[in-house]
């Protein structure tokens, strides 16, 4: 999903990190980890991490320990967590660097993942909405021009030093851009040659991937650029909302997610999951449980690294972001905006129980 959807509910930037680290040591209403749902799992345990976007409840307002509590209850919830600030391409750094969110979500013991984009949906007046280079002003919004290069480069390095992060996507559902722009993606190979090569140089554990939307990527025929991608990264990163392309969960075939194997041999990173629970799209919270019980049935033949739920809380979708997202995206959480539990939730808490093989 566009990454300004995440951003725009994530940030409160600096307050998110000190509540984060100055609350670390309360407890609040965390999940029961002994509750079970009224599900029997198709897994007994689980290859894979998982997690889930932190967004705090909303209603009846946000506070400064709902801030804090998304986090220690994402962290109770799974193992890894998505990083989304309000910049996501070239300025990222000094972003994540002031605000200490990084710090933040580590005070839980987190596995951190940080997404550097290097294209962004933009207002373009009378041209309506278009997907762009995102270069900073002066700079050639270019993926060839040497300026553009060198600093974006220089972004992910200073990033991975800094951060050491367990996992760096450079770019969230890429196919999307190059779907409209084709003509780009030779220079992105090489310049994602190059980020590459400088994030392993300051921070070698770092997975890196690019991730794409599988929904595109089927209704589009994508799956040719796996195979040049899967040569330059340690994993390959996945978007997946099929209640945009099926009427229930049980409509979703059984090689829907398999056929994936046919085109890369890495090890899959499922960033970001969901089925809504809007009834104004036709969804409900017994079909987002059932969608998350087909998923796991649907990927037992998969090498997974991670799965994430797409948000802890329903959020608020305005502004830009209204124009380019399913206003029932929102609803893809585990938890209404007061803080009550969708029937999901019991589900994830279960897959959290899991033994990790």
């Amino acid at each position: 999903m566009p990454k300004k959807t995440i951003s725009a509910i994530i940030v409160v930037a600096a307050l998110i990190a000190c509540s984060m680290i100055f609350l670390a040591g309360r407890h609040p209403d965390l999940p029961n980890q002994s509750h079970q749902s009224n599900y029997s799992l198709p897994i007994a345990e689980r290859r894979f991490l998982i997690g889930t976007v932190p967004t705090p409840k909303s209603v009846p307002e946000t506070t400064f320990s709902d801030i804090a509590n998304a986090y220690q209850e994402a962290a109770s919830l799974g193992e890894v967590v998505m990083i989304w600030p309000s910049e996501t391409g070239i300025g990222e750094f000094d972003q994540l660097n002031k605000s200490r969110v990084v710090e933040g979500a580590r005070v839980y013991g987190l596995k951190i993942v940080i997404t550097l984009n290097f294209a962004t949906i933009t207002n373009a007046g009378g041209a309506g909405l278009e997907y762009l280079i995102d270069a900073p002003p002066g700079v050639p919004a270019d993926l060839s021009d040497p300026q553009f290069i060198d600093l974006w480069v220089a972004e992910a390095e200073a990033i991975a030093r800094e951060f050491k992060p367990e996992y760096m996507s450079l770019g969230n559902e890429v196919n999307d851009y190059f779907y409209s722009h084709p003509d780009d993606f030779g220079a992105y190979l090489a310049l994602l040659d190059r980020a590459y090569a400088a994030i392993k140089g300051v921070s070698e554990l770092t997975k890196v991937m690019v991730v794409f939307s599988y929904n595109h990527m089927t209704e589009n025929d994508q799956f040719w650029m796996l195979a040049p991608l899967s040569n330059r990264t340690d994993l390959i990163g996945l978007t997946t909302y099929p209640w945009k392309q099926f009427g229930t969960p049980e409509e979703i075939p059984d090689d829907y997610y398999l056929r994936i194997a046919n085109f890369t041999d890495k090890k899959l990173a499922f960033t970001e999951i969901g089925w809504a629970s809007s009834p104004g799209a036709g969804c409900s919270e017994r079909e987002q449980a059932e969608f998350l019980m087909q998923f796991l049935r649907l990927t037992r033949g998969l090498d997974v690294e991670m799965v994430n739920w797409l948000f802890l809380h329903e959020i608020k979708i305005g502004g830009t972001v209204a124009s380019v997202a399913d206003p029932a995206t929102a609803s893809v959480s585990l938890k209404n905006p007061d803080g009550s539990k969708k029937e999901v939730y019991y589900l994830w808490q279960d897959l959290k129980g899991l033994r990790i093989s």
